[in-house]
């Protein structure tokens, strides 16, 4: 006699649960692709990381290229060409202080670390259009909101949150159904309804 002779519901409720669970994983795959993911934060959104690396690499090499060139007009004593390396030198340092890389790549890091690690929140629902930005810029962003949620996007912010405004091809516009992962205000993902 087997166990489950003893218990014959036993059985069938072994079965029947394991069919309520494939049957809520369909049941959540179908949910879920009711969306289609349009925008997914990553390290090299919108351009953001490669363009502070390029520009990190400039005044690196504008700072290299005067200090070397000092050098060598120090070591060869040559006292009428002293102006293009010290121009040079103070131009890389003033390019390196003015771009203030730290505060741009720890910027990028927090936004693609909070959302790998779940630390956003999401909200759901319309879109609703309160204000829209001309493609020349010259005032604030698309102001949306979703649900009550407030946000600001801007195609002119340094970000590599979702920043394309409806003049730039945005999905985010008037009675559009969308699901935003945001985090300090800024959006991470952004779904949109099928």
């Amino acid at each position: 006699m087997s166990a489950f002779s003893r218990f014959p519901n036993r059985r069938e409720q072994g079965a029947a649960s394991a069919k309520a669970e494939l049957f809520g994983i369909s049941a959540m795959l179908l949910a879920a692709s009711d969306f289609v993911t349009v925008f997914e934060i990553a390290r090299g959104s919108n351009g953001v990381f490669a363009g502070e690396v390029f520009r990190l690499l400039v005044g690196v090499a504008a700072l290299i290229g005067g200090v070397t060139a000092l050098i060598f007009n120090w070591k060869n004593n040559e006292p009428k060409s002293w102006f293009g390396p010290v121009f040079v030198t103070g131009w890389g340092l003033l390019w390196l202080h003015l771009h203030n890389f730290p505060y741009v790549f720890d910027h990028i890091n927090s936004l693609v670390r909070a959302y790998r690690g779940g630390q956003y929140q999401i909200v759901e629902g319309q879109v609703q259009v309160l204000h829209e930005q001309p493609a020349t810029g010259h005032t604030k962003g698309d102001i949306i909101t979703v649900n009550g949620k407030q946000f600001e996007v801007n195609y002119f912010y340094l970000t590599p949150a979702y920043r394309k405004t409806l003049a730039h091809g945005g999905v985010l516009q008037s009675g559009a159904y969308a699901r935003l992962y945001y985090y300090n205000g800024e959006i991470l993902r952004v779904d949109v309804r099928k």
